[in-house]
C-alpha cells in the first residue's frame, strides 16, 4: 500500500490471515523502528529513514527493517517510492547493486538479502571466524553431530543439510559448513563462497529465513501469526488521541448490526463489531463505554443470543446435546445384599467417615460432575488454572466445571462459548452450560492424548473475553494416572462385574496395590469400572473392617484376612437413610 490513513484498510487487506483492527493497531505502534504514523498516515519507517541516504545504504535500510529476504519487485516499489523515481529505472540499478556489492546477496527466487544475516568469513582461521560470526564452540560441535555425513560439495548438501537440521541458525549452519570444507592448512585452497552459500541455502523450497537469523520449515511460520496476535492483545497501546465521547448506537445501527451476526455462521465477537464499524478498538480511551453500549443494545434484540463474554449468535443456535448430563455420568445403584439381607453398598453421613475422607471429599480430583459440592470463590482469582483428565471425561469430550474455581468462568450467561487456542495456533470451539456444570466439546484434542486418565494441561485467560490459552503438560498427575495396560484391566473387571457389589469391585481393584494406594487413586479406578461416587468409596473404605489406615498415612491398605468381618457395626448408625 501506498499508506493507510485508516487502520481499517489495512486490516481489511489482513482479515484473511485472521488479523484484525485491534492486532494492526497494536503492531504497528509497538514496533516503531519498522512502521511510522506519518503526516496521519502510517507507512513502513524505512521510508523515511532512507530518504537523502545513498542507493546502497536506502536498500539496506529497507531490508534491515523488513528482517528477510524480499521480492525485488517489492523492493523496486519500496526505493521507488522513497527516491521518488521510475520503477523500471529502480529495478535496474537494484539488480545491479545487488551482484556488484557484496552486502547483498541474490537468491534463485529472486529476493535480495543482506549477507550480514548469513554466515561471513574468507580465509580466516577456524576459531576466529566462528568467534567472528558470534557462534560458540558448544553450538558447533551439537550443528555438527546433527549434520554428520553431509557433502557440502555436493549440489543438494545445502538442502540436505537445511531439511536435516532446521530450524537452525543460519549462521550455525555456514559454521559448519566452512569448517568443513575450508582447510585448517593456510596454504590451501579457498572453496568456501559465503555469499554463494547463504543464496543457496535461501533459495531452498519449504524454508523460510525469519528476523531471529534462524531458518525454520515452512510449517512453522503458522504458529507466528497467533503468537502477534496473543502478543498485540497484551500490548494494545493507544495511538490515535481523537477519542471524544462514547458512540451512540442508533436503532437503524443496530438493524445492521443484528443482520451481520445472523448471517454470520459462527459467534461474532463486538469486539469486532465496533473495530469494523466504528474503527474502535481496546486501545481507545472511551472503548468500556463503547463496550457497554454495543453489549447493551445487542442483548435487547431477541433475533440473536448472548453467548457469553462479547460474543453473539443467532437465537438457540447451540448443539443440543448440552442441554444434558451425558448418561454415562449417572452413578449405579446396586441392590446386592449381605446374608443379613442388609445393602452391601451404603453410603455414610460424614461423621461415619474417616477423618481423612472427610476432609478429601471436596479435593478437586474426588469431585465430579453430579458429584460435588460448588465452594465459594477464591478471594483472588487466578488467571491459570491446572486441571487433570479423567478417562471417562476423555471418552465423552467433555470436562467437569467442578475442578474450576468458582466463578472463573463469569456466571451468565448459563450457556457460554469458549474459544481456547493451543501453542500451535489451533483454536477449538467449545460450550459451557453452568445448570449441567459441564465443557462440551473436547472430543477432537481427547483423543490426540494418549494418557487415558491422568493427563495434565493449563488454561490461561487473555484480554479477549472468553478466550482461553491451552497447553497440556509434560508429566501426568501421579495420583489419578492410569497407565494403558492397567485402563484394559480395569475394563474387563466391569465387564465381568456388573452383577456384583461395588464392594467386591473395590476388593479386586485394591488387590493391585499390595502396598496401598491413596484414596483418590482408588475413586479414579473403580469409576474406570463402574461409575461410583466419591461418598460410596469413601464410606466402603470406612466401614468394611478389611480396609484399613496405618497412623499418619495417607495410604489405604486391604487385608484379605478380615473381609469374612464384613461391616463395621458401629458405623450402622451412620448409614445415610
Amino acid at each position: 500500500m501506498e499508506s493507510a490513513v485508516k487502520l481499517g484498510e489495512l486490516a481489511d487487506k489482513l482479515s484473511p490471515e485472521g488479523i484484525g483492527l485491534a492486532t494492526v493497531r497494536s503492531l504497528l505502534a509497538s514496533n516503531p523502528e519498522r512502521f511510522a504514523y506519518h503526516e496521519r498516515k502510517w507507512i513502513p519507517a524505512s521510508r523515511l529513514q532512507g530518504q537523502g541516504r545513498p542507493f546502497a545504504e536506502a536498500m539496506a535500510i529497507v531490508l534491515h527493517r523488513y528482517g528477510a529476504p524480499m521480492a525485488v519487485d517489492m523492493l523496486v516499489t519500496e526505493i521507488s517510492r522513497i527516491r521518488q523515481a521510475p520503477e523500471e529505472i529502480v529495478e535496474e540499478i537494484i539488480r545491479r547493486i545487488a551482484r556488484a556489492d557484496r552486502s547483498f546477496v541474490s537468491t534463485a527466487n529472486d529476493e535480495i538479502a543482506l549477507t550480514d544475516w548469513g554466515f561471513q568469513a574468507t580465509d580466516e582461521v577456524h576459531a576466529r571466524a566462528i568467534a567472528l560470526n558470534g557462534v560458540s564452540q558448544e553450538d558447533l560441535e551439537a550443528a555438527r553431530k546433527r549434520l554428520e555425513g553431509i557433502d557440502w560439495r555436493s549440489d543438494l548438501g545445502i538442502e540436505e543439510a537445511i531439511k536435516k537440521a532446521a530450524p537452525i541458525r543460519m549462521k550455525l549452519l555456514g559454521a559448519v559448513a566452512y569448517t568443513a570444507v575450508n582447510s585448517a592448512d593456510p596454504k590451501s585452497v579457498l572453496i568456501f563462497d559465503s555469499r554463494d552459500f547463504f543464496s543457496k541455502a535461501l533459495s531452498v523450497q519449504g524454508f523460510v529465513f525469519a528476523p531471529d537469523g534462524v531458518i525454520h520449515p515452512e510449517a512453522d511460520t503458522k504458529k507466528w501469526i497467533s503468537a502477534a496476535i496473543k502478543l498485540a492483545d497484551k500490548l494494545a497501546p493507544s495511538v490515535e488521541l481523537d477519542d471524544a465521547a462514547p458512540i451512540e448506537i442508533k436503532p437503524e445501527d443496530i438493524d445492521k448490526l443484528v443482520a451481520k451476526i445472523l448471517r454470520s455462521e459462527s459467534s461474532t465477537t463486538a469486539t469486532k463489531l465496533l473495530e469494523e464499524n466504528y474503527e474502535i478498538t481496546i486501545s481507545n480511551k472511551t472503548f468500556p463505554d463503547d463496550m457497554a453500549n454495543m453489549l447493551t443494545a445487542l442483548k435487547s434484540n431477541s433475533a440473536i443470543q448472548w453467548v457469553g463474554g462479547d460474543r453473539f449468535r443467532k437465537a438457540n443456535d447451540y448443539p443440543e446435546y448440552i442441554t444434558e448430563v451425558p448418561e454415562p455420568f449417572h452413578f449405579v445403584t446396586t441392590t446386592v445384599e449381605d446374608e443379613e439381607g442388609e445393602l452391601i453398598d451404603v453410603e455414610l453421613t460424614d461423621d461415619g467417615l474417616s477423618s481423612s475422607l472427610r476432609k478429601l471429599l471436596g479435593h478437586p480430583l474426588a469431585t465430579d460432575v453430579l458429584d460435588e459440592d460448588i465452594q465459594p470463590a477464591p478471594k483472588t482469582m487466578p488467571e491459570g488454572v491446572r486441571l487433570v483428565l479423567k478417562s471417562i471425561h476423555r471418552e465423552l469430550g467433555t470436562f467437569p466445571m467442578c475442578q474450576l474455581p468458582t466463578d472463573w468462568l463469569d456466571a451468565k450467561p448459563k450457556i457460554q462459548e469458549l474459544i481456547i487456542s493451543d501453542p500451535n495456533g489451533r483454536e477449538l470451539q467449545l460450550w459451557v452450560n453452568h445448570d449441567v456444570r459441564l465443557i462440551y466439546g473436547f472430543i477432537d484434542w481427547w483423543y490426540e492424548q494418549p494418557v487415558e486418565s491422568g493427563a495434565v494441561f493449563t488454561l490461561q485467560k487473555t484480554n479477549r473475553p472468553n478466550v482461553l490459552e491451552f497447553a497440556w503438560l509434560d508429566q501426568p498427575d501421579p495420583v489419578v494416572f492410569i497407565s494403558a495396560q492397567r485402563m484394559e484391566e480395569l475394563r474387563q473387571l466391569g465387564i465381568q462385574g456388573e452383577e456384583r457389589s461395588t464392594l467386591d469391585l473395590l476388593i479386586e481393584v485394591m488387590a493391585h496395590w499390595p502396598k496401598g494406594a491413596d484414596y483418590l487413586t482408588l475413586l479414579a479406578e473403580v469409576n474406570v469400572v463402574r461409575r461410583s461416587s466419591r461418598r460410596l468409596i469413601a464410606s466402603l473404605l470406612s466401614s468394611y473392617q478389611c480396609f484399613y489406615q496405618r497412623s499418619g498415612s495417607p495410604v489405604w491398605h486391604f487385608d484379605n484376612k478380615k473381609v469374612e468381618l464384613g461391616f463395621d457395626k458401629t458405623k450402622r448408625k451412620f448409614i445415610k437413610k
